[in-house]
């Protein structure tokens, strides 16, 4: 057999290359400029309603912009960005820059605003840009890094979210102690200046991205599938496909997405008014200390923002240990934890105690879940996937907006305080939910997704040709996939020579091993039959069987990348090897050519043995699983 030198372009598109720190961090610096148009409508967006006659219990309805936006926004633009590719603009650059575009606009029109229902349409203007912005930002990232980094670029995303959210949030209690004075609508001059410096930061950031990082091409495979995508089918039913398609793991992190978006919706709408009567032990009605509550506000936001960048790279390291999972249900604990607390607190210094826990949920929130959801979806989806993610977001601020006027008026006693500890119960169920979530079948080989004590996989892939080292090979997939709960596929790759074909090989080339495999469809299709019978799918759940034709090594390894395989699990000797060869060719060539891990299965006799496993039952233990996968990491290519 001919040994594999280069693999097929289709499935060479997984291997990106490293990226320095440096390049990591140019190309979420645009993010920056994202998060401080999202700052400003955190902050100062419901105060300037204030300002201008709108009431506590009306704010949830008046945001209603951000969540209807989103939800009808995000999906289409990923799928869109999904089926788009420009030689000169590559495939998500179009979008987040023309968004970047429109939330410049706004924020220099926003403080502008002489009436409310001005507001409310410039707020949806700018929901809108943001929304087009943010998630084709979110599958840029994931198209370009290597599995290895995508922990390092979320959280890096993470910090630029704190960074970019602190300025704007500073920027208004820094502005207040500069400038005086008001428009005749109420609404300060300071407020002005900080949407106007928004304007900048968001126009300015996204430039340094586009114009210092290109996007990687697409392999001419990949084209392809655009072009087919764009004459055979539309966005509207990508994103209703990957709906059906999406993993259970991906519904429950929905359940906890309900709780903890509910939760801090609550909080960016009622902090400053539960300041207000907490600090200055007044209400709204007083405009000079209302005012004064909102710079604080924007000094606590500040605070907890703070936190968010200087944690993001601290919940690399942790999550690494522990896994995602856990980190995440840990920061929703402190997030619930700063909720109770924060409306209690008299003095605004001491606010950096909640803010701290507040921070570092916001890091989680903004990194972690997507560190699981790339891991769970393909890579040629991540746009529309990530559309329908922060349509799980969206979805609760939706609930918010129509329901919490009336939970805040008739449960909460119109008391912004009670608001809070709400939003503290809601954190708490958030932190409740993320626990039952099971790991997601392909976790991150840097950053697990929770905490195992041997390697987990999620889909097994082991190759048969019938022969006893392969049945060996199998038992072994076997005990892998049942530890780590993985999928495990069955592949056998047959030989579609003729016989006359074969014939003339074995007499041009003896030593060639092609001779004497799996021969022709059917002969496949009886040894697929036949291993799949040697498997206890009580324990391990089949996938499905696959009977391929060709080359067994390049078979069995782009199998591997079509199928998303993290393992690939191959006898050591199999059918055609050469006597007394420790490798034989196509275990070599596997090694050699594959993207994943390769456990490698020793099947040569033992003692008093001869080698044939049909007379060894699969072992039930876990021991022998937990070896299988040390073998598998000790394989790692």
């Amino acid at each position: 057999m001919t040994a594999i030198a280069e693999r097929p372009a289709e499935a060479q598109h997984a291997r990106k290359p490293l990226m320095t720190s440096k390049a990591i961090l140019l190309m979420n610096a645009g993010f920056f400029g994202i998060q401080y148009s999202f700052g400003m409508q955190q902050t100062a967006v419901n105060p300037v309603f204030t300002f201008i006659g709108a009431s506590p219990d009306e704010l949830p309805i008046l945001n209603l912009a951000g969540p209807i936006t989103g939800l009808l926004i995000q999906p289409l633009i990923g799928a869109l960005s999904d089926r788009t590719w420009s030689p000169r603009w590559g495939r998500r650059r179009p979008f987040f820059l023309l968004g970047a575009i429109g939330c410049a606009v706004c924020l220099f029109l926003f403080p502008m605003a002489a009436a409310l229902w001005m507001a409310v349409l410039l707020l949806w203007l700018l929901d809108a840009s943001n929304n087009t912005a943010m998630e084709p930002y979110r599958a840029f990232l994931a198209d370009k890094l290597p599995d290895s980094q995508l922990a390092k670029g979320f959280l890096t995303q993470s910090f630029f979210t704190g960074f970019g959210i602190t300025l704007a949030n500073l920027s208004l209690w820094v502005f207040q102690k500069l400038l005086s004075g008001s428009t005749d609508a109420g609404i300060p001059y300071w407020v002005f200046i900080s949407f106007w410096l928004g304007a900048v930061c968001s126009i300015g950031s996204i430039l340094v991205t586009t114009l210092s990082t290109k996007e990687n091409p697409p392999t001419p495979a990949e084209l392809e599938q655009l072009r087919q995508k764009r004459e055979h089918g539309n966005a509207i039913g990508d994103i209703v496909a990957a709906v059906r398609a999406m993993p259970a793991s991906l519904h429950k992190l929905g359940l906890v997405y309900m709780f903890q978006w509910y939760a801090i919706v609550i909080y960016w709408q009622f902090a400053s008014l539960s300041l207000v009567r907490s600090i200055f032990g007044a209400t709204e009605d007083d405009k000079a200390l209302y005012a004064q509550a909102v710079g604080v506000n924007g000094l606590a936001n500040g605070l907890y923002n703070i936190v968010t960048f200087s944690t993001a790279f601290l919940l690399v390291g942790l999550a690494r240990k522990y896994g995602a999972k856990w980190v995440h249900t840990l920061a929703l604990g402190l997030a619930a934890a700063a909720m109770f607390v924060f409306p209690h607190i008299g003095s605004q210094w001491l606010l950096i105690l909640p803010m701290i826990g507040l921070g570092i949920a916001w890091a989680s929130m903004m990194g972690v879940p997507y560190i699981m959801v790339v891991s769970m979806v393909p890579k040629e989806r991540y746009g529309v996937y990530m559309g329908i993610v922060n349509m799980m977001i969206v979805v609760p601020m939706i609930i918010q907006t129509v329901t919490f006027g009336w939970i805040f008026k008739h449960l909460l006693g119109d008391e912004p305080r009670n608001a809070l500890m709400f939003s503290g119960a809601l954190f708490l169920l958030a932190a409740v939910a993320m626990t039952w979530i099971r790991p997601p079948k392909r976790q991150s080989p840097v950053v697990p997704l929770t905490f195992r004590q041997i390697m987990g996989y999620g889909r097994v892939l082991v190759g048969s040709d019938g022969s006893p080292s392969a049945l060996r090979a199998v038992d072994r997939a076997a005990e892998v996939a049942a530890a780590s709960e993985a999928e495990l596929i069955i592949a056998t790759v047959y030989n579609p020579m003729t016989a006359r074909q074969e014939a003339s090989l074995a007499l041009t080339a003896p030593g060639d091993t092609r001779a004497g495999q799996v021969r022709g469809e059917e002969h496949g299709r009886q040894v697929l039959a036949e291993t799949r019978e040697r498997v206890n799918t009580a324990r391990v759940r089949l996938a499905e069987g696959l009977v391929l034709p060709g080359d067994p090594a390049h078979a069995i390894v782009d199998a591997a990348d079509l199928h998303r395989a993290d393992l690939i699990v191959v006898g050591n000797r199999g059918m055609g090897a050469v006597a007394g060869t420790l490798l034989g060719s196509v275990t070599g060539d596997i090694v050699k050519a594959a993207s994943c891990d390769v456990l490698i299965v020793q099947t040569l006799p033992g003692p008093g043995g001869d080698g044939d496993p049909a007379a060894e039952p699969v072992e039930e233990h876990a021991e022998e699983a937990a070896e299988g996968s040390a073998g598998a990491e000790r394989s790692r290519r």
